[in-house]
């Protein structure tokens, strides 16, 4: 049996513990909400080219901590990677080397490997471009890239938005959406014979398939996409700071509606997950690229910390307990979307509207319980106001808007005395 290898990193409040699997196991802190904040492990790579010891298992651990590229994880000339994408119809593989390859599958067997020899194999990917050799490829780094590219092709065929200036957080968001959308404006005949999905999916397969038999075969489609990794939870990221009397501040987002904040040295004032939250929603209100814009509202807030006074609120308290709020309703649907001022509830109400007439019923919206910021068949939108005698009661502040019965006086605020 391998020696079971520990590592603790005090600054985060984490013991990271491998004891010869393919797991490295995450134990928080008490500083750590104690449910749905770490992932419960990390992917422990162990191979002939590296021996895993405990300086491999500290700077591994670092790695993810940090956002960085966890160290190669697989020989891949002896252990080939491979994926399909795009519902089974386009088959990827990397097996060492300089590129990544793809081939259009087999169509009376599309979940079997094409054969290796294949001569439908072409390379769609230069490792070089992105800043990447055979010897710091990693599993991890493969499947973000290859997203990344789907999105740069969809791209290069007018189904994707291409964004002026790509940002690695947002990169790739609303690609379902914009696959639908797309279908449905540009195949309605073959949508009444099939379905939307059904359309797309072979409108797409016809299309690889009338690609790679072209003599330049997917030239067009090389290196598509940003190489940047997006944040996630298998790549967070993470800033650290200390307040003047010592004070140790863990600041994380992977990638969804919250940034964190935790601290070993306050467990009592971080340890419940309500408490963790310092921003909500970074993508729709960030000014700008959002790394460096989440690190400005950090750094503004920090001026503000007092460890005497069990530290500052943070902007995503402010937001939880909005005075303000829009709720959205339909068949069987009930959402709510909190605001700071009665403007920003009014314009968010109104946006919502617009959404819902245009869109079929689908809006989009700042929930803060959950992950989930959208709704669809949403056919009603209210405005309202937490009660000031109880906190937990909310008054309608307006005559609520209705798709079906559209009154030229929506959203416009009751008269009170």
């Amino acid at each position: 049996m391998p020696e079971t290898l520990t590592y603790t990193h005090a600054h985060a409040d984490l013991t990271f513990t491998w004891d010869g699997g393919s797991q490295i196991k995450l134990c928080a802190g008490a500083s750590a909400p104690y449910v749905g904040f770490y992932p419960h492990s990390i992917f422990a790579p162990q191979t002939a080219r590296q021996v895993f010891t405990q300086a491999s298992l500290e700077d591994m651990c670092d790695a993810w901590w940090q956002g960085r590229v966890i160290p190669a994880d697989r020989d891949f000339n002896q252990d080939p990677w491979h994926t399909t994408e795009f519902a089974y119809d386009l088959q990827i593989r990397y097996r060492g080397g300089p590129v990544i390859e793809a081939a259009p599958a087999d169509p009376t067997h599309r979940y079997q490997p094409l054969p290796q020899n294949s001569t439908l194999w072409h390379p769609i990917i230069d490792l070089a471009v992105s800043g990447q050799t055979s010897a710091t490829v990693t599993t991890a780094w493969l499947d973000h890239r290859v997203r990344g590219w789907m999105t740069g092709v969809l791209e290069v065929l007018g189904v994707h938005a291409l964004q002026p200036v790509p940002d690695p957080a947002l990169y790739g968001e609303g690609v379902d959406d914009a696959i639908v959308h797309w279908t449905i404006r540009n195949l309605p005949d073959q949508i009444k014979a099939d379905s939307t999905m059904g359309a797309w999916h072979t409108w797409i397969t016809n299309t690889i398939r009338e690609l790679w038999n072209t003599p330049a075969g997917p030239t067009p489609w090389r290196n598509a996409g940003i190489t940047q990794q997006p944040v996630s939870e298998h790549r967070p990221w993470t800033y650290q700071d200390t307040l003047a009397d010592g004070t140790r501040l863990n600041f994380l987002w992977f990638g969804g509606t919250h940034v964190f904040v935790t601290s070993p040295d306050v467990p009592a004032r971080r340890g419940a997950r309500d408490n963790t939250i310092f921003l909500l929603h970074p993508r729709e209100q960030a000014t700008g690229p959002i790394l460096p814009w989440i690190q400005e509202q950090i750094r503004q807030w920090i001026a503000t910390c007092d460890a005497t006074k069990t530290l500052a609120d943070t902007p995503g308290t402010a937001l939880h307990y909005g005075p303000w709020r829009i709720e959205l309703t339909g068949p069987g649907l009930c959402h709510d979307a909190r605001f700071a001022t009665e403007q920003e509830a009014y314009a968010a109400a109104r946006q919502a509207r617009d959404q819902a007439t245009s869109t079929d019923g689908c809006v989009t919206f700042r929930s803060i319980f959950s992950t989930n910021d959208s709704a669809a068949r949403v056919t009603t939108i209210s405005v309202q106001r937490r009660s000031p005698e109880h906190e937990d009661l909310w008054c309608a502040h307006s005559r609520p808007w209705s798709i079906y019965t559209q009154a030229p006086d929506a959203f416009t605020p009751y008269a009170r005395t």
